[in-house]
């Protein structure tokens, strides 16, 4: 056998017993034989990394193992064998000596490779496999013996020689162009070759004979940590056995089946949700995605699509998780001891995995690990619901996921029922496609080479009609009048909801409220609770407003928080100004089920003969000073000549009908001229509004593409970077005792969790914990906790 250099160095060391250590070889061969393994197993991921870099498989598959292999060539340096002096003297003797210093081997190891073989994008993609790679550090050599500087040396180029010859390169292919699946790829099958350490401390063993052990191992790790999902049913009829095709899903057979970007435009409960669904498993069972991703605005709509998921989950991937990945959604799954279910970013590795967008968007931000993130969205069909709701910047951030999507060959499905064209525009350049056609609903397709479909159903939908008044009032507040008759619509059975657009504006509607309830449930649902009341707050508007709840009169105050996916069914709706879009998406909530039809399902109350909704509007629109005669709706919205153009349509309109009038009413508010009949300072207005937006879009462009010391995955403010301005704080709410507001432990992080609310700075006060991370606040003494609109009111 050949004497290597390398046999000298240790890569893992047992932290139980740290005189079992695992040779630098024997590691590096198990994180290749993990991710040959899964290759072998996927063939979607080949395919695309083939197609990334325009050579045949084979080629990709070598040269991606070759990398691997090198993720940890800065072990081969001194300064990180001194870190178990004992294990280093045993492997290379006392006699040279070494400096113990601070070292980070995945910097070195690149920086190692740079200088003695050549700089390379895809040696950078490895080394960065705990997180991030910095490129820029000043080049030491170790303090250290001269010999033993030379020696590590010798060993990084017999190690870079041995992998050169055993994936049959004749000299380094070294390479600036990026493989966008490999830093993915690269640092879980590192996480799954740890787990199968077996400490082999013996340098004589067959190397072609561990290594097929060392695939046996790694395929029995990959199934376990649920990597290889077996692939059941596929299609709409199998995945919704019973149901029938209707709408928009009867397109799904005129799709291709190519990587591509579809966007689907259809009012809602159309079953969006189902095609994106069905279509998505055609895909995947025409081998060109390994799963699917689904991203929602918020954590509520998250939460729901992922209780109502399970079934057609369960047929596509046979016993596969679902996973769901959110800010709080430890706290919802009942085993999250499994691999997947560790960590957000391992959620996005799983078969089906139910997201919300802003875990997605730290995919394309300096974040550590995003390239995990990237890694799971990139090799799943990627499906974005509500992508009307998103303002500039994180429309910047949505193209970016798109430009990835892209560029590894990969598809995405995009939902709304109310997108502007020119944002149905923007997203289909991203695949190099455009749609100028204008019917609805609609379905738009692009393949990766901008080869374009342009579908809508042949059938005319039917249509729903649905009555529109205007209340006046100087603050968009419902008068003393109003607030009775609401009341008296809960009182006689009528299921009433009261959207506001801020949480400031639902708490004082909600306290209003209170002396008129008497004779009706009142509830009250916005996002600033503590993760304790969130959760029961949820769940009980779903239960009591949902499609299935009994009929019962009760008025709900919420902000946007219902106005996305969430399958809840109002009699009657009163909501604040805002964009007509966001209204009609509103609108989507009232009457939502035909209930006269479904036997199933509790009838209506006599109270209300049809669908009803009412637009709380300014009572003066003047002619000048139109940025404040909106309120702080104008504050929520900036839009100012989309909330102008929405009052218009408002005081015009009596009834709508539905689908016929999304499309005209969208593309009038948003239509980019200024019109005669418009007040001039509109104009100046929407300029800088425009000149403002193109800021934010260049904003994200820049923070996605810029090279930063990445935040950990887990840290508050890597959220935070995914909208634009918004700086919240984490605060830790307790008693006049120094309890938690809902009990438990303060050291302990889960009872921590539920009494945390994240609050603006004009509200957060407290003291400042730096091994929280947070405020710690005393309720009604350092935090209002009722004015700030998180109180749970009885």
């Amino acid at each position: 056998m050949t004497e290597y250099l390398f046999n000298k160095y240790w890569a893992k060391v047992d932290k139980e017993q740290p005189s079992r250590f695992h040779l630098f070889q024997y590691h590096s061969l198990d994180v290749v034989a993990v991710a040959d393994v899964w290759l072998e197993q996927s063939q979607v991921m080949l395919k695309q990394l083939a197609l990334q870099a325009k050579a045949t498989t084979e080629e990709v598959r070598n040269l991606v193992l070759f990398y691997i292999a090198l993720h940890d060539l800065g072990k081969l340096d001194a300064r990180f064998q001194a870190f178990v002096e004992p294990v280093r003297t045993l492997l290379q003797g006392s006699e040279l000596e070494v400096e113990k210093e601070p070292y980070n081997h995945g910097d070195y190891g690149y920086r190692h490779f740079a200088e003695e073989v050549g700089p390379s994008e895809l040696m950078k993609s490895v080394a960065g496999h705990h997180g991030s790679c910095d490129v820029s550090i000043n080049y030491l050599l170790p303090e250290a013996d001269e010999a033993l500087i030379a020696q590590d040396r010798c060993a990084r180029e017999e190690w870079v020689n041995f992998c050169l010859h055993r994936f049959g390169f004749d000299k380094p292919p070294i390479s600036n162009y990026r493989l966008d699946l490999l830093a993915g790829l690269c640092s879980v099958s590192d996480w799954i070759g740890s787990s199968i350490t077996n400490f082999c401390t013996d340098p004589s063993l067959n190397i072609d004979a561990y290594y097929s052990d060392a695939k046996i191992r790694a395929y029995a790790a990959l199934e376990e940590a649920g990597m290889l999902p077996k692939q059941g049913v596929h299609g709409f009829n199998d995945l919704f056995s019973g149901y029938q095709p209707r709408g928009i899903q009867s397109l799904i057979s005129e799709l291709p089946l190519e990587p591509s970007i579809t966007i689907v435009e259809s009012d809602p409960g159309s079953g969006k949700t189902e095609f994106a669904l069905a279509y998505a498993s055609e895909l995947v069972f025409a081998g060109l995605a390994d799963g699917i991703i689904f991203g929602l605005p918020t954590q509520a709509t998250a939460n729901g699509l992922f209780d109502r998921i399970g079934e057609a989950a369960d047929k596509l991937f046979p016993g596969s998780d679902v996973t769901l990945a959110h800010g709080k959604s430890k706290y919802l799954i009942p085993d999250n001891n499994g691999f997947l279910h560790k960590s957000n970013k391992r959620s996005f590795l799983a078969a089906v995995s139910v997201a919300t967008v802003d875990q997605i968007l730290m995919g394309v931000l300096p974040v550590k690990h995003n390239f995990v993130r990237g890694f799971g969205v990139r090799k799943s069909v990627l499906i974005l619901d509500e992508v009307h709701c998103y303002d500039e910047y994180m429309t910047g951030l949505v193209l970016q996921v798109l430009k990835g999507q892209h560029q590894i060959f990969g598809s995405v499905i995009l939902l709304s029922a109310t997108l502007p064209l020119s944002r149905r525009e923007r997203f289909l350049e991203a695949y190099k496609g455009s749609d100028s056609s204008t019917h609805y609903p609609a379905v738009s397709w692009s393949n990766t080479a901008g080869k374009q479909l342009s579908l809508c159903t042949k059938s005319k939908p039917q249509s729903k009609k649905i009555a529109s008044e205007i209340w006046l009032s100087e603050n968009m507040l419902p008068t003393q009048e109003q607030y009775k008759l609401l009341a008296h619509w809960a009182e006689k059975g009528a299921m009433v909801c009261l959207i506001c657009n801020t949480v400031a504006d639902a708490q004082q509607v909600y306290k209003t409220l209170l002396p008129y309830s008497v004779n009706f449930e009142l509830d009250l649902f916005h996002a600033r609770y503590t993760v304790h009341d969130r959760r029961e707050r949820e769940a009980q508007v779903l239960a009591t407003y949902g499609k299935k709840a009994p009929r019962v009169g009760r008025l709900l105050v919420a902000t946007q928080v219902v106005e996305q996916s969430l399958d809840l069914d109002f009699d009657v709706m009163v909501s604040q100004l805002a964009p007509i879009e966001f209204l009609f998406q509103r609108m989507g909530r009232l009457w939502r089920h035909d209930r006269d039809l479904d036997k199933n399902l509790a009838k209506r109350t006599e109270i209300v003969k049809h669908p009803k909704f009412i637009t709380l509007c300014p009572a003066v629109l003047p002619t000048s000073n139109l940025e404040h005669v909106f309120n702080a709706t104008g504050y929520v919205y900036k839009d100012i000549k989309a909330l102008f153009r929405t009052l218009k349509i408002l005081q015009e309109t009596q009834v709508f009908f539905f689908p016929d009038n999304y499309r005209s009413a969208i593309e009038y508010v948003h239509g980019s001229e200024i019109l005669d009949n418009e007040p001039g300072q509109l104009k100046i207005i929407d300029e800088r509004y425009q000149n403002e937006s193109y800021a934010s879009l260049c904003n994200a462009r820049k923070i996605s593409n810029q090279y930063a010391i990445p935040l950990n995955d887990t840290d508050p403010r890597a959220a935070l970077l995914t909208r634009e301005g918004e700086i919240s704080k984490p605060t830790i709410l307790i008693d006049d005792n120094g309890e938690l507001l809902h009990g438990g432990s303060i050291d302990n992080p889960v009872d921590r969790d539920m009494s945390t609310v994240l609050l603006s700075c004009k509200w957060a006060q407290g003291k400042w914990n730096d091994e929280f991370n947070a405020l710690v606040a005393k309720v009604n003494i350092d935090v209002a906790y009722s004015e700030i609109g998180a109180d749970k009111i009885s």
